[in-house]
């Protein structure tokens, strides 16, 4: 793609890799405001400045952005860093109430009780920040909820304001958050009356950001092209379908990318040993590597299934806590990292003590690991009851570990199921969100395992395919430019 087709684009998240990160959306914010770069854009990237971040290691620019907030002056000072050429960080630095906290959004004790006050200010923040920094975008891309009330305050902006008449793009990551906030509220976001209705901003007799940013952005995406139709229901809708299905026209699903950079197993670093899809021999090492690590017996046609996951219902871990005698009973061993609902995680620690040397258990999160554990596992499983994008499937597939998944969101759009008498396929669908569906499918995949030149096949098709940035970049720059 040629530089001719570069657009000036404001990107604007709560969290972004390298910087501060939860969840998919940090990795999103990371990667694809650098694809867009790549592909001719200048993005600015505007985010909190959390207590997390280091700010020493940013450059002060000395500009201030003020927000009047109920009749009272926020000043918001602007530093920045840029760390890939066209990407610029630009991070809003407000001690005094909003984002001197070392967490994101919540401590122990939950969500931060005033992050409706926190992303009002941010979201107001936004307006004023072209002028502050001398960047004048022509597309403003917004994420998720906690900017949600973004593409209703542009389309307010008097004439003559440089954000006028820019139009904005809201992508949805996961409609289960929706950042809903109570009615007392609302003289926090300096809207009129007015808006506070059902056709404005108010979801369910509360102050609906998610709600808001579909309804008024010009355009809306959803991270993958399965879970743009699946949010049209009532089951994924979550209350917001009525609103989803008024702006239909204007929705498109977009598949998230990976970081191919970061996941190639030729150059991780993370790795005992470098493979590829030409030069095998290094997986080999790491699955070696990964039993070794948790004491697991390497028994002749045994498959290495791993997970990497927050341990909570929406990722399945009910289906697997459900069938897992059955699983034990498979030639199986078991490697699961993540953090998530006590009554999993002791779930999952009953059941390493239960089979040493079969099930290994890692609760917490390590970057290294779960690099360790997408080389070494023979299958990565993810049962979701319903997943927006996921990356671990894509992880898996670079690697050339065969992915084992309910056919939801992302995962449907990523992995096909193998049909050997065609020699197709990357992995293993079920669709029944139940315990009986998914040992079926383990089962057939196991089995499939056993037949050493079936697997290298599924293994080799996986590996050769793109799951990088570029890909999903071209898409918003395509999508852009419609709005231009």
């Amino acid at each position: 793609m040629g530089k001719k087709r570069g657009l000036n684009v404001l990107f604007a998240a709560s969290e972004a890799l390298p910087f501060a990160k939860t969840g998919g959306l940090g990795d999103v914010a990371g990667g694809l405001p650098r694809a867009l770069a790549e592909a001719g854009c200048s993005v600015a990237v505007l985010l909190p400045l959390y207590g997390c971040i280091d700010k020493n290691k940013l450059q002060k620019t000395g500009t201030t952005i003020t927000v009047m907030i109920s009749g009272r002056p926020y000043i918001g000072t602007l530093y920045k860093k840029e760390i890939f050429p066209g990407v610029t960080h630009w991070f809003l630095h407000q001690p005094e109430l909003y984002f001197s906290r070392p967490n994101i959004y919540g401590d122990q004790n939950g969500d931060y009780p005033d992050n409706d006050a926190r992303f009002i200010f941010f979201n107001r923040a936004l307006a004023e920040f072209p002028t502050a920094a001398g960047f004048h975008p022509a597309v403003v891309h917004v994420n998720d909820w906690h900017l949600g009330l973004v593409p209703l305050y542009l389309k307010l902006l008097p004439e003559g304001h440089p954000l006028r008449g820019v139009p904005t793009v809201f992508s949805i990551h996961n409609l289960a958050y929706q950042g809903a906030f109570p009615r007392e509220s609302y003289p926090l976001t300096g809207l009129p009356e007015k808006y506070f209705s059902a056709e404005g901003v108010e979801s369910w007799g509360k102050i609906g950001f998610m709600k808001t940013g579909i309804l008024f952005a010009d355009a809306v995406t959803a991270v993958s092209p399965t879970y743009a139709k699946e949010i049209l229901g009532k089951e994924l809708g979550f209350g917001l379908e009525k609103t989803l299905n008024q702006r239909k026209k204007s929705l498109s699903g977009i598949l998230n990318g990976i970081d191919a950079d970061d996941w190639n197993p030729a150059t991780d670093k993370h790795l005992p040993a470098a493979y590829s899809a030409k030069k095998m021999a290094g997986k080999a090492k790491c699955r070696d590597a990964l039993l070794k690590k948790y004491g697991l017996q390497d028994v002749p046609g045994r498959a290495v299934i791993g997970i990497v996951s927050r341990m909570v219902e929406q990722k399945g871990f009910d289906l697997i806590t459900a069938a897992e005698k059955d699983l034990m009973k498979l030639n199986i061993a078991l490697v699961v990292l993540g953090t998530g609902q006590p009554k999993y995680e002791d779930g999952l620690r009953a059941l390493a003590k239960k089979y040493p040397g079969r099930v290994g258990l890692t609760i917490g999160y390590d970057e290294a690991l779960a690099h360790l554990i997408e080389a070494g596992s023979d299958m990565f499983l993810m049962p979701s009851h319903f997943e927006p994008c996921g990356l671990n499937q894509m992880f898996s597939l670079r690697y050339g570990t065969v992915p084992v998944v309910r056919a939801t969101g992302g995962l449907a759009d990523t992995v096909v199921n193998w049909q050997p008498e065609k020699k197709k396929g990357n992995g293993f669908l079920f669709k029944s969100a139940t315990s009986q569906a998914l040992l079926a499918v383990v089962k057939k995949a196991v089995k499939t395992f056993a037949n050493k030149k079936e697997w290298d096949r599924i293994v080799q098709n996986g590996m050769a395919e793109d799951h990088s940035w570029r890909k999903s970049a071209d898409k918003y720059l395509a999508l852009y430019h419609t709005l231009v």
